[in-house]
């Protein structure tokens, strides 16, 4: 719709006017009236009018002066002017003050609907041209941007100093790259529809928005950055999120060379494409401090990352039923593959791998939980679709939380009857107190406090006790010593021989034969 402002100093004539046709019918809304030039004017610059009926003869200010203020400013605005019989000579220079129609009072409504006709197809004609030009504005900008972007520094040499006028008069420019991040393939009506909508927060005053490699970026006008602003900035360019789709955004340091766009965009898109070890609770910039920093000097066997290690780890958290245990060795196995410098691809493999060593092993020996088991085996896929390091390990803390979430972790009482419960059916695992303390978050002295008076006896005895029983059976069925003592925890066979010796009174192999028929 077109907006119409109806201009009489005779309320019967403006009200007339109001009613005479079905405004909306040809194009055309009345959004106000005025009762004089004065108001008028303020009316005016109230509303965007587009087609202004005004009487030539009013008090104060007439129509003609008022036409020449507004004309100061406005080429566009359309007036059809109103007047008696006795006006004609003003009417005569209305005509040559580039009007669009003249209507002698009383307004013939046959006559004023051709003239709404006429300036309803020149003011589609002025858009049509209005558009175009923009569009071809738009298309310059978005060029020259891309092309800045796209060429090094001395292929910048050939772009004409014609063409930097469209961004030179800027004092200084800062650049925003966002990537939008989704499950699914992103659209181009998307991006396009983000687009528009920034445009609407940026342009023109702010800044100009473009596309280059299917990322949205925003080239900012003498943007002045504080961290409060850098806060808001960051909030206007991430409320136009359309649906389930997230995005992260990166900006650049300041420059004031337009030309200087090449290097701030490759600055920020290298920024972008490591986007999974920051944090997303606000712009990464070249001063951003990873999720985890690679530490230095530490040494790991052959490179690699020490998966079984881990999973035992985890399951024994797990076991016990310690959440902070589990969070703290997701965090730790994290911190491991940074410091191997794996990729974010790499990082994800090895958490699944992970995730299903885990797992595995909980749906052998806990078959009361299989069914939970079972649904987060079937969700491991989501490890991939996790947009950070943070997000990946909350993502695996909730599902291995779940795993426990039933399990009693109790006072110190069962906290011990926990601990003796797992030695016998882990003996024959590299068991040390210092570990299990730190599972059950206990000092390990004190821990060992504790076991002593349950048990009255130190903890290293009392595992030696279990293994020992166990070796005895072993031997009973007839198994050679070498595998009895890697079946019971001892990688060194010498070792469990002097121990089965000292605890049983004879060595493994008399015992066998005692047993053996």
């Amino acid at each position: 719709m077109y907006n119409v402002l109806i201009v009489d100093d005779e309320p019967m004539i403006r009200d007339g006017l109001k009613t005479i046709i079905p405004w909306t019918s040809y194009g055309f809304q009345v959004v106000d009236t005025a009762a004089d030039a004065v108001d008028a004017l303020k009316k005016y610059k109230a509303h965007q009018i587009d087609l202004m009926l005004m009487d030539i003869r009013m008090p104060g200010m007439d129509g003609l002066q008022l036409m020449s203020e507004i004309r100061n400013t406005d080429t566009r605005i359309h007036f059809i002017i109103l007047s008696g019989y006795s006006e004609f000579e003003y009417a005569k220079r209305a005509i040559n003050a580039n009007v669009t129609g003249y209507l002698l009072k009383p307004v013939d409504e046959d006559e004023l609907i051709q003239y709404l006709e006429i300036v309803r197809t020149k003011l589609q004609q002025e858009k049509g041209i209005e558009l175009l030009e923009k569009d071809t504005l738009t298309f310059q900008k978005d060029h020259l941007l891309q092309t800045l972007i796209h060429l090094n520094k001395d292929e910048q040499e050939a772009i004409t100093e014609e063409s930097l006028t469209l961004f030179i008069d800027w004092v200084k420019y800062r650049l925003i790259v966002m990537e939008l991040i989704s499950k699914r393939e992103v659209e181009n009506k998307l991006l396009f529809d983000m687009k528009q909508r920034l445009k609407e927060i940026f342009e023109p005053e702010k800044g100009y928005v473009f596309m280059y490699e299917q990322k949205i970026s925003i080239l900012l006008k003498d943007h002045a950055i504080t961290e409060e602003k850098l806060v808001d900035l960051y909030q206007k360019v991430t409320e136009v999120m359309i649906g389930d789709h997230s995005v992260c955004c990166s900006i650049s340091k300041e420059f004031t060379n337009i030309k200087a766009i090449n290097k701030a965009y490759h600055e920020v898109k290298s920024l972008l494409d490591r986007k999974f070890f920051y944090h997303e609770n606000g712009f990464i910039q070249s001063d951003s401090q990873p999720t985890f920093q690679t530490r230095k000097n530490i040494e790991y066997v052959n490179k690699e990352f020490p998966l079984h290690s881990f999973a035992e780890k985890l399951y024994y958290a797990i076991d016990i039923a310690n959440q902070m245990a589990i969070k703290d060795t997701l965090q730790e196995a994290a911190q491991v593959m940074v410091d191997l410098q794996f990729c974010e691809e790499k990082m994800k493999k090895s958490f699944v791998q992970l995730m299903t060593a885990i797992l595995s092993k909980c749906s052998a020996t806990k078959p009361e939980l299989q069914s939970e088991i079972t649904t987060i085996t079937g969700n491991i896929g989501e490890i991939h679709y996790q947009h950070n390091i943070k997000q990946l390990i909350n993502y695996l803390y909730t599902s291995l939380r779940k795993v426990i979430e039933n399990l009693d972790i109790g006072d110190q009482t069962i906290q011990i009857k926990k601990l003796i419960d797992f030695i016998h059916r882990n003996y024959h695992e590299n068991l040390k107190l210092e570990a299990l303390a730190e599972l059950f978050n206990y000092n390990s002295a004190y821990l060992g406090k504790l076991f002593k008076n349950y048990t009255g006896q130190y903890f290293n005895t009392y595992l030696d006790q279990v293994r020992m029983e166990n070796a005895k059976t072993y031997l009973t069925q007839g198994l050679k010593v070498y595998r009895v003592a890697e079946r019971v925890g001892y990688s060194n066979v010498d070792y469990f021989h002097h121990k089965f010796k000292k605890y049983v009174g004879m060595s493994p192999s008399k015992f066998r034969k005692s047993r053996v028929k």
